[in-house]
């Protein structure tokens, strides 16, 4: 007699408690210890300004498993708070075309008010006038989504001065 396969879900179902609870990453807390995959000399931090909830979780869970401590607002506001509240970020990820507050003009505010810190923008929608206006607006860097190890280890490694 051939072994019966189930799939997972018909295993659940059928009550077998061999296999683990699912879990879904995107609901965790990634900035957790335990859940990085790399370490830094110093503590590095991260604000990832983006509309889009699922693209927020995304930069948050992917700076998390990068060894960032990461936080996240949907808008360019809520960023300028942040930073008017006194947070302090080595790392301020933008969404150059965010609703309400332009990601350009985002830029530009958390420029005056966080010189020292890394601005990238991270957009969907690349073309050339974008990325010029937005590295003119005060950002250090622009890049294409999706993103890759190799573009946000080299800064992670410039901003822990390795």
């Amino acid at each position: 007699m051939a072994p019966a396969y189930f799939s997972p879900s018909q295993a659940r179902a059928s009550g077998d408690e061999r296999l683990p609870p699912r879990r879904n990453p995107f609901e965790e807390d990634l900035t957790a210890k335990g859940n990085s995959t790399m370490t830094w000399r110093n503590r590095l931090t991260a604000i990832v300004v983006d509309s889009g909830s699922l693209c927020r979780r995304i930069v948050r869970g992917v700076l998390a498993v990068y060894g960032v401590e990461t936080e996240a607002v949907d808008g360019g506001s809520a960023a300028v708070e942040r930073i008017n509240a006194g947070a302090r970020f080595d790392l301020i990820v933008i969404d150059p075309n965010l609703t309400g507050m332009s990601g350009m003009e985002t830029c530009r505010e958390l420029r005056a008010m966080a010189p020292q810190s890394r601005i990238v923008g991270l957009s969907a929608y690349y073309n050339e006038v974008e990325r010029m206006a937005f590295l003119e607006a005060g950002g250090d860097d622009y890049f294409e989504k999706p993103f890759g190890p190799d573009k946000f280890i080299p800064i992670l490694r410039e901003l822990d001065n390795q």
